[in-house]
């Protein structure tokens, strides 16, 4: 799964994103241009998110109704499968990879081995990176942060 943290460092470095919080739009600038990646709000019920493609385009469907932190995360993880080639047969293999790459995309390692022993608050670390406390706690176990 070590491939997943480089695609989403790959994609840091080619949408040119140089400190945190990772700007989510910019990179999905940068997406829109290179791949025509689309991003539709879609009120779902029982999910938070998917990829889909429409008319030959691929889309990121995600749910407005979830919390900013959330929808994030869910961006970021339909990304991880856009770029990694997962299809709607994907496993739980795939769930973890995109899992892993969103959790790279958001939460650079190379920034979090600076920040957390400069702060190791998870409140305020979180907010910083603009992730929840849980994702945050699970990258840093990882990347053997902590």
């Amino acid at each position: 799964m070590g491939g997943a943290r480089n695609i989403a460092r790959k994609l840091l470095k080619d949408a040119e994103i140089t400190e945190v919080p990772v700007n989510l739009r910019k990179v999905l600038d940068y997406l829109k241009t290179r791949h025509d990646l689309e991003i539709w709000r879609f009120p779902f019920k029982e999910m938070d998110g998917m990829l889909v493609t429409i008319d030959g385009q691929p889309t990121i469907g995600f749910n407005p109704d979830t919390s900013w932190v959330r929808r994030r995360f869910t961006i970021s993880h339909e990304i991880g499968h856009f770029l990694m080639g997962h299809t709607c047969n994907s496993n739980d293999n795939a769930e973890a990879e995109a899992n892993q790459f969103a959790a790279e995309l958001l939460m650079p390692s190379v920034f979090l081995k600076v920040d957390f022993p400069k702060e190791p608050d998870l409140d305020k670390l979180s907010n910083k990176y603009i992730v929840s406390k849980e994702a945050l706690t699970w990258h840093l176990m990882e990347c053997r942060l902590v």
